[in-house]
């Protein structure tokens, strides 16, 4: 339990205080190319109810182990990450799409134990599903 305490504090610092870093030198890097900006996310904190948009709900979804995850010791934790937007011409699913490779590579970027084996097994239209395998 130690392990998902240190896992999700470290993912909530960065969602709130790195994020937006990575949103803005995204932005200098590819605005052109995709034709808009992906826009700062409005959360103050992890929890929903904020009525500016764009934002951010992060929930842990569960902890899993099954039965080869046992052989090989790793434990999986889930988190699911739902957007919300302001109505615009991009589609949904293409802002999520950028902000959760943002994501993604700021979690590789971020020299944490925990980030070196995640992957990403469902995105949807307004949200995806960010899986952390942890060896133990």
């Amino acid at each position: 339990m130690n392990d998902f305490k240190k896992m999700y504090d470290r993912l909530e610092e960065l969602m709130l205080n790195k994020l937006p870093e990575c949103i803005v030198k995204w932005n200098k890097e590819n605005a052109d190319f995709y034709r808009f900006e992906l826009k700062p996310f409005t959360n103050g904190c992890m929890d929903p109810g904020t009525n500016k948009v764009p934002y951010f709900v992060m929930t842990f979804k569960e902890a899993e182990q099954a039965k080869k995850d046992r052989i090989i010791n790793t434990i999986n934790y889930r988190f699911d990450f739902e957007f919300y937007y302001e109505k615009d011409n991009v589609t949904d699913f293409k802002k999520t799409l950028l902000y959760e490779h943002v994501i993604e590579e700021m979690l590789k970027e971020d020299n944490f134990e925990y980030w070196q084996n995640i992957e990403i097994p469902k995105l949807t239209a307004k949200k995806f599903e960010l899986l952390v395998h942890v060896e133990w």
